[in-house]
């Protein structure tokens, strides 16, 4: 990930940018996001949809390392144009389209970098689909833990644990469960002595126990 960073810092017309917790990826023109490819260098973004007049969906969470390219901004059918937001302090490195393409085009490692990125994300894509089948809401609130700490952090790797800086509506709309049910399931997991929760954070303490959970290895109870 680094590597295509280090790359695409200093191709030419590539804009840094700094995004505010709420800010609107783009500023409001959308549009211009069809026509870039954005870096996220630190922080999140989060992709949403109108779902209602005041209410919107939570697509995909997008973290450190992740480009996002011009295609996810297109509205499929039945649905409104999609939009994003930071979840946090965001720095992001934007550039035309066509310039990454050009650059793609003659320089054969930082393409086979951006494959390799691609398909992580697209692994990433996959283990939230199955998380969303899960029908149990303990496995699945451990589960998008597991989920948000690999989207929004270093790989938690064999440490013993890890904090996620979000507050329980991002937990809850990722795992497509109501705050009060996500909070339930929180508050089992803290009590077992995985998880703590302080204001807009969650201290994951046990990460072995919580794979456990989510894999259904490890009931809990009520």
């Amino acid at each position: 990930m680094e590597l295509v960073a280090s790359d695409i810092v200093n191709l030419p017309e590539v804009e840094t940018r700094h995004y505010q917790t709420g800010e609107p990826l783009g500023g409001d023109a959308t549009e211009r996001l069809k026509r870039l490819h954005v870096y996220i260098r630190d922080g999140a973004i989060g992709l949403r949809v109108a779902a209602g007049r005041s209410t919107s969906a939570l697509l995909e969470v997008f973290g450190p390392g992740r480009l996002l390219p011009p295609w996810l901004w297109e509205a499929t059918s039945g649905w409104q144009s999609r939009y994003a937001t930071a979840l946090a302090a965001t720095t992001t490195l934007e550039l035309p389209a066509d310039v990454l393409e050009r650059q793609v085009a003659a320089h054969p490692p930082l393409a086979a970098s951006l494959a390799s990125l691609n398909a992580w994300g697209y692994a990433m894509s996959l283990d939230r689909l199955a998380m969303l089948t899960l029908r149990d809401p303990l496995r699945r609130v451990a589960q998008t833990l597991l989920l948000l700490l690999d989207r929004l952090s270093a790989a938690p790797g064999s440490t013993p644990g890890a904090r996620l800086e979000v507050g329980q509506d991002l937990i809850a709309a990722f795992a497509g469960l109501s705050r009060q049910t996500t909070n339930r399931q929180l508050r089992r997991l803290a009590r077992a002595g995985m998880t703590t929760s302080k204001r807009r954070a969650v201290d994951v303490r046990d990460l072995a126990t919580l794979r456990g959970v989510a894999a259904g290895r490890r009931p809990l109870g009520r």
